[in-house]
């Protein structure tokens, strides 16, 4: 008689006739480790047809299309039964088994991974052995194995797997350990692995990389070996000495695999070991900035939260600067008291988040303890104590909490301000997402509109991935898997829609844009749509951090209020004009100076000329059209626009009175310096005489003669750059083209735009070549003083 077991899904036991009393012994004990074994793993549907669903994810994304191609390849064998058809499903099954077990043998433990191998191996055995046509009994089993395999063995894998190695090799934001030296040093160390990835003969590379990586562990453990609440300094330096050893035997010309090595110990060793020290290094310390005013880099994606600690460094910084003021300490006390019951609320509702909730509050605690016993006037080491503790605080704990908030989710279901990213299609797109997937919960029958959603989330997902990818340093990857892992479990859903689909999609969308969409904001190679306000009043958001700027700006909204006011009166409309030409030309003065190329000017002065020659073709009355359009434009302009040169002026410099060259001027070289001399006295000449036309011509010539000069001296210059040069000769030009257009009497605010024009332009561009310039080589060629 044959007995046959099912012991597992992917083996048989037959035994054969025979009564004696040991094969029963045998027979019960291999049934009892069956019975346990079948106790241990549960038994899954086959799906009919025979498809990859959502509930097979392992959510890596490159492993569940390789599971969803194993799917397709018995398929297809089913379908048409060709030695064609099994030799390209052979082929998917080994080149699957071998990058899985690539990446699950370096995190998974030694006993999980020797008998996944093992079955691996078993299974491979058995389709090499097949034969077109395969048997059904055959292509049964196999169906049957690869769905109980995924579900019970591939599935232990899940959250354990190795973290994704970026191709090309770059850091990006997804290593950020938020100590920026630290962040520094891991991207010199991404960059010098890269290099010898591109270089494997160049032994300058290899010793690059080997110093940095030596340096960098030794700063590193420098902190966390002496922090107070990281407990892992031994085990965390074994780690550095185990790479650097091997590091150390590289030789020229080093292997492909020796680098391929080292990119993926970087990555898994900054995610699964530097990550542990994260908010936890109190030895180090972020700078404070100075003068003490928030900056981006303080930033933690939440509005209300970066507003109020913009609202809490300006509080500090006036108790800085009037120390003895109670009513401004008081202040101080009463913002920071506000904030952190916010903030508190809001960080306590992130799940599994307890025991850092509770250690933020004791901070706050302590800190308001502090500000409470203090008693004006503040001394300065207690100033010193607050303005620190703030910026260390953010950094070090709040970034915690960066990407993890729980927003509501609106209802009834509609996008509102709150969510925007600040780039009109990417906007639009997420009010049709909010939209479609609104319809969905109204009308969960609905197919076609649920097709249609599915669509729209595909194409606005193409899309995002596309802009955020180009950024350099975003975590594109981990966006995408994101989006891959909400398309697995939506995409999948079956009509009609239950609740727990709709409400899962809906909280998604909301916790996603304000989580992780937020944090592209301001990053992307897009113009930014900001609100325009309304009313439609200058207020602080638009400031550019030149008084000068902001008060034309505050201008220039006004005068687009009077003329949507009094859009027949050609008067208003001509001031207008004027308004907008005069601050475009002081506007283009001002960033014509920068230096290093740092500012587009070419395409500000476009969009200038663009705004004024659209707007120029318009009839009275002005149409509501016009002044939308006005409106529009300009609040995108100052921040999409303007914003670039806030930070890069040109530092302004006095200008002298009377106007007489003095020695801040000089730039050591006597010939320029003597130039610059006659070009202060002839202008203040002019200032007095500004009907000699004489004067007027000469002072002329003295310019036109001095540029010549001074383009000679730096044009055959080795040392001053070409671009400064370019940039240099066009201010000439510039400058030139308002003087050659003069005629006396010479106009005072003429007057004053050149004593400006010169003080700014002596120290923010000539001096730029101090020590760059050609000296005249004496003839006869004998030492002198000069030489001194």
């Amino acid at each position: 008689q044959s007995i046959t077991i099912g012991t597992t899904s992917n083996t048989r036991l037959f035994f054969t006739g025979g009564t004696c009393v040991r094969m029963r012994i045998l027979l019960a004990a291999l049934l009892l480790g069956v019975l346990s074994a079948v106790q241990a793993r549960n038994v899954y549907p086959v799906p009919n047809p025979y498809r990859w669903d959502e509930s097979f994810t392992v959510q890596y994304p490159r492993i569940d299309d390789e599971h969803r191609g194993l799917f397709n390849g018995i398929l297809l064998i089913e379908k048409e039964n060709t030695a064609k058809n099994l030799k390209a499903a052979v082929i998917k099954y080994r080149d699957h088994f071998t990058y899985e077990e690539g990446q699950f043998e370096q995190t998974m433990d030694a006993d999980y991974t020797a008998a996944h191998k093992k079955t691996h191996k078993m299974v491979m055995d058995r389709l090499e052995s097949w034969s077109a046509p395969v048997p059904d009994t055959e292509l049964t089993w196999v169906k049957d194995w690869l769905v109980q395999h995924i579900k019970n063995t591939d599935f232990d894998y899940k959250g354990k797997m190795p973290h994704y190695v970026p191709k090309p090799y770059y850091w990006d934001d997804s290593f950020e350990v938020f100590y920026f030296r630290l962040d520094d040093e891991h991207r010199q160390l991404f960059d010098a692995i890269r290099e010898i990835g591109y270089n494997p003969k160049s032994t300058e590379a290899l010793s690059d990389l080997k110093y940095k990586m030596r340096a960098h562990f030794d700063y590193e453990q420098g902190f966390f070996c002496n922090s107070e609440t990281y407990k892992d300094c031994d085990a965390h330096k074994e780690k550095h000495e185990k790479f650097y050893k091997k590091l150390y035997d590289f030789k020229i010309p080093v292997p492909k695999s020796y680098t391929e090595w080292a990119m993926n110990w970087l990555v898994q060793h900054i995610k699964n070991t530097d990550f542990q020290y994260k908010h936890k290094l109190n030895t180090y310390k972020h700078d404070v900035p100075r003068p003490y005013v928030w900056e981006k880099s303080f930033e933690v994606y939440y509005k209300q939260l970066d507003d109020e600690h913009v609202i809490l460094f300006d509080a500090i910084r006036e108790c800085v600067e009037d120390p003895d003021s109670q009513e401004k300490y008081d202040h101080l006390k009463k913002v920071m008291k506000e904030h952190f019951v916010y903030e508190q609320g809001e960080f306590s509702k992130i799940p599994n988040f307890e025991e850092y909730s509770q250690d933020h509050i004791a901070k706050h605690d302590y800190f308001m303890e502090r500000l409470n016993e203090a008693t004006v006037p503040l001394d300065c080491d207690f100033v010193n104590y607050i303005e620190d503790w703030l910026a260390q605080h953010i950094k070090n704990t709040d970034f915690a909490y960066r990407g993890k908030m729980i927003h509501e989710v609106p209802e009834p279901y509609v996008w509102d301000e709150s969510f925007m990213v600040f780039y009109k299609r990417l906007d639009d797109e997420h009010k049709v997402l909010f939209d479609c997937i609104k319809k969905c919960g109204d009308e969960p029958n609905n197919k076609e509109n649920y097709d249609s959603c599915k669509s729209l989330l595909r194409r606005h997902f193409d899309y995002e991935e596309s802009e955020f990818c180009k950024v350099s340093n975003y975590d594109c990857h981990g966006h995408y898997l994101k989006h891959f892992n909400f398309q697995t479990k939506f995409q999948s859903a079956k009509i009609p829609l239950d609740n727990e689909i709709v409400s899962f999609a809906k909280n998604w969308l909301a916790q996603h844009i304000k989580n992780t969409d937020h944090a592209y904001r301001g990053k992307l190679a897009l113009r930014n749509h900001d609100v325009v306000p309304e009313p439609y009043v200058w207020d602080k958001t638009f400031s550019v951090d030149i008084k000068e700027m902001d008060d034309e700006h505050v201008g220039l909204f006004d005068v687009v209020r009077e003329v949507e006011a009094n859009p027949a009166d050609e008067a208003t409309w001509a001031k207008l004009w004027k308004v907008y030409t005069e601050h475009f030309t002081h506007e283009e003065s001002l960033f014509s100076q920068i230096q290093d190329q740092d500012h587009d000017i070419a395409d500000h002065k476009h969009r200038h000329m663009g705004f004024m020659k659209t707007i120029k073709g318009a009839t009275f009355p002005i149409s509501k059209e016009i002044t939308e359009f006005m409106k529009n434009w300009l609040a995108q302009h100052i921040r999409n626009t303007d914003f670039t040169y806030k930070g890069k002026m040109p530092k302004l410099y006095p200008v002298p009175d009377p106007f007489v060259w003095d020695a801040s001027f000089a730039v050591f070289y006597k010939d320029m310096d003597d130039d610059h001399k006659v070009l202060f006295s002839c202008v203040e000449e002019l200032k007095h005489h500004g009907d000699d036309a004489d004067k007027l011509a000469s002072c002329l010539q003295a310019y036109e003669d001095h540029f010549v000069a001074e383009q000679n001296m730096f044009t055959n210059s080795t040392l001053y750059p070409a671009s400064e040069m370019y940039q240099h000769i066009n201010k000439h030009d510039a400058f030139l083209a308002t003087m050659r257009g003069l005629s006396t009497p010479v106009p005072m605010k003429w007057i004053n735009y050149a004593t400006n024009w010169l003080a700014q332009h002596i120290k923010n561009t000539d001096f730029r070549y101090k020590d760059k310039m050609p000296h005249p080589v004496a003839d006869p060629y004998i030492w002198d003083e000069s030489f001194l």
